[in-house]
């Protein structure tokens, strides 16, 4: 009881924060709902820190590795989110913590934060100006306050990658300056774009639980999954191939075109 009234509490003071208290209103009367694990709420329209469609999830965390966080979210597949986010952040986690998590539209991981500080995280409507550089490292947004470049997070590589050139969008930065998330700003943008229901946005995420068995040729990995192996092709750089071993458990986070974008490793101690 004394955790789902934490919960409550700290929850409120990011809904404050993020300007999506709304969000957590109850369909009834429209009173806060006690916000419970695994809850979340999606966010409608855009706000000065979310963008439509980002999610936010409360969870707690289960597990704390040197790469890895494990998130409980009451459901039957945990969550795994890399530590590095909350280390350039200057954050620390503990097991036991609760934690809010935004998800995107598509299903990947956009940031988390502990309950009680509040997002620094910055909606910007603009236009890509060019095509993002080789490596989708970058990229530069004519904005109504002039033109900016900023850095690609390499989780959002896939999505930011897929937003047409000169077509008004919706870009997230992050606490450090790097751009987290995107979306096209409207119907008529996307009409602009001339793409339709049957050419969406690509970069939809899903987490795949598998067994490193090693490398492979042209940079693909080599896995078993359920008995069956697999070679799967990366999404460069993904420097954490270097450090696994074979007959080790990972979590693949898979973009649509069943290229890895990132590894995740559940247990410190390899398992053969």
């Amino acid at each position: 009881m004394d955790g789902i009234r934490k919960g409550a509490v700290t929850l409120a003071a990011i809904m404050l924060a993020t300007g999506t208290a709304t969000l957590w209103a109850s369909e009834g009367g429209g009173a806060a709902s006690q916000p419970q694990l695994g809850d979340e709420r999606v966010v409608r329209e855009p706000t000065k820190s979310l963008l439509p469609g980002n999610r936010l999830v409360l969870g707690r965390v289960a597990r704390v590795t040197d790469a890895n966080m494990e998130i409980d979210i009451e459901n039957p597949q945990p969550l795994f989110v890399p530590t590095r986010q909350a280390e350039l952040k200057g954050q620390t986690f503990s097991e036991g913590d609760l934690i809010v998590v935004t998800m995107n539209d598509h299903n990947a991981v956009v940031d988390y934060h502990p309950p009680s500080e509040s997002s620094e995280h910055k909606v910007l409507r603009g236009r890509l100006s060019t095509p993002l550089t080789v490596g989708l490292d970058k990229a530069v947004i004519e904005t109504g306050q002039g033109t900016q470049s900023f850095i690609v997070a390499d989780r959002s590589k896939a999505k930011l990658g897929a937003i047409p050139v000169g077509v008004e969008s919706l870009f997230l930065a992050d606490e450090t300056g790097q751009l987290v998330d995107a979306q096209l700003a409207s119907r008529e943008a996307l009409d602009k774009s001339g793409q339709n229901e049957k050419a969406k946005l690509k970069g939809a995420h899903e987490q795949l639980r598998a067994v490193f068995q090693g490398t492979g040729e042209q940079g693909r990995i080599k896995i078993t999954e359920q008995g069956r192996e697999r070679e799967l092709p990366v999404r460069p750089p993904l420097e954490k191939v270097d450090e696994l071993k074979p007959g080790q458990d990972v979590v693949l986070l898979m973009d649509d075109e069943g290229y890895v974008m990132e590894i995740a490793t559940p247990d410190v101690i390899p398992t053969r």
